[in-house]
This record gives C-alpha cells, structure tokens and sequence, in this order.
C-alpha cells in the first residue's frame, strides 16, 4: 500500500494583513470615514490582538496612501480634495489606456468573445437600476478582466492600485445624482472601447479608454463640489451671537 502525500495547504494570511485589509475596505466604504482617526488601542481591542500587528497593518495601509500614521497619536484617514480627485482621474486614464491597449493586442479569439459576454451583462445591468456603486462595481469587473488578459503584470498591478482609490472617492456620489441616462451612456462608451479591442485596435482602444474614464470624470465634478461645500460648512465651527438685551447692554 502506497501511501499519498496531501497538497500544502496554502500559507494562512497573517494577523497584521487580516486587519490591514479589514480597514481597507472600511475606508473604501467609508464604514470609517474621511477624515476619521483610527486608534491602535481601538484597533487591537476589535481583532483582539497585541498592539504590534496593528502597527504592522497601519503601515500596510499608509504604503497604499489611504491613511497618514501619526506618532504617538494614531492614523488618520485621508480626505477627499479637488486636487486628489484629479490626479486619480489623470492616472486612472493613463494607465486604463495602456491596459486596453495592450489587451487589443494580446486577447484571444476565446478572450475576446468573453469580454464581450461580460459587456452584455454590464448593459443589463444599466438598464435595470440606477445605482451608480452597482454600475461601477459592474464595469470595474469588465476592467479587471481585460486588465488580466492584457498581458501586462506591472500595468495591470497599478491599476488595481489606482481602482482602490476611485471606488473610494466615488462615494462622494449621494442618491440624488444616481442616473440610468448616465449608466447607459457609460455603458455605450464601454462597448465601444470593448468593440475597438476585439477588432485588434490598439490606439482606438487607448483613446476609447480615456474617453469613457473622461465621462466618469465629467459627471462625478458636480457632486464632488457639492461635497466639498458640505464638508467645508460641517468644519466651519459656529459662532456664538449675542443678544441685546432692553437695556441696550448684551448677553451671550
């Protein structure tokens, strides 16, 4: 009797990536949000560790940029300003673009007929809600997918970075700017890209690419600035008036 030798089972994620990961996508959610102050004590109370793994998962998620570590006092959430929304923009397009690009001239026939597949099942899904974190969660796995057939590890890697950030920022977006016309039309842009990568187009691809994240763009400026207002009326402390009394005299 021959005896069988069973599969490593693979490596357990450690205590300090479980957490990292665990706040990445409480920031992401903004379950913590912007602005937020995370405490290690906090943190090491809710997983039920030592402070050293949490120390540990603070650094993970400042190396990604979410968070600033502050000596002494915690981490701090990063906010969301017009000048970071840009450069994720401008990124998210540059390297979307290249990715595409590569795709066009790296899918199979059988990949090709994928993408395609998939895009269908993202013009569906526009059509029967309005909820634009479903649309993004739905196009972004459009992306990924030709991200994993572009052929590119170190373009593909970077845009999963940047994809963090944008899915983050996008929760700027309330209710009241939610649009089918929108989602179809991003849609719409979308097949178009996917067209020109099927079709072997590596420039049209490129620049179909940029064109569809530039809508994205275009239509996520006004409720970034209504955001901003709002955040800068909650950070403006209010004044205490005073009263005149019949006296003439005042009180606070």
């Amino acid at each position: 009797m021959t005896e069988t030798m069973s599969q490593p089972e693979p490596d357990a994620p450690t205590q300090d990536r479980v957490i990292a990961d665990a706040l990445i996508a409480d920031i992401v959610e903004w379950r913590i949000e912007p602005g937020s102050w995370i405490r290690e004590r906090e943190i090491a109370q809710r997983f039920g560790v030592s402070h050293a793994p949490v120390r540990e998962a603070f650094r993970h998620v400042a190396h990604i940029g979410l968070i600033q570590v502050v000596p002494w006092r915690g981490a701090h959430v990063i906010e969301v300003d017009r000048h970071a929304v840009t450069e994720i923009f401008e990124l998210w397009k540059a390297n979307f673009g290249v990715v595409c690009r590569l795709a066009a001239l790296a899918m199979s026939d059988a990949d090709s007929k994928e993408l395609m597949v998939r895009l269908e099942g993202y013009k569906a899904l526009v059509h029967r809600t309005k909820n634009t974190f479903e649309h993004l969660a739905s196009s972004n796995r459009v992306g990924a997918f030709i991200a994993r057939r572009c052929g590119g590890h170190l373009a593909t890697d970077v845009l999963n970075r940047i994809a963090v950030f944008a899915s983050w920022q996008h929760r700027v977006i309330s209710a009241d700017f939610f649009s089918i016309e929108a989602g179809i039309r991003s849609a719409e842009l979308y097949e178009i890209l996917c067209r020109h990568i099927v079709a072997r187009e590596p420039d049209a691809a490129d620049s179909a690419a940029r064109a569809l994240l530039g809508y994205l763009q275009e239509r996520f400026a006004e409720p970034l600035e209504e955001y901003l207002a709002a955040s800068r009326a909650r950070a403006t402390p209010r004044r205490r008036t005073r009263s005149k009394r019949n006296d003439g005299s005042q009180s606070a």
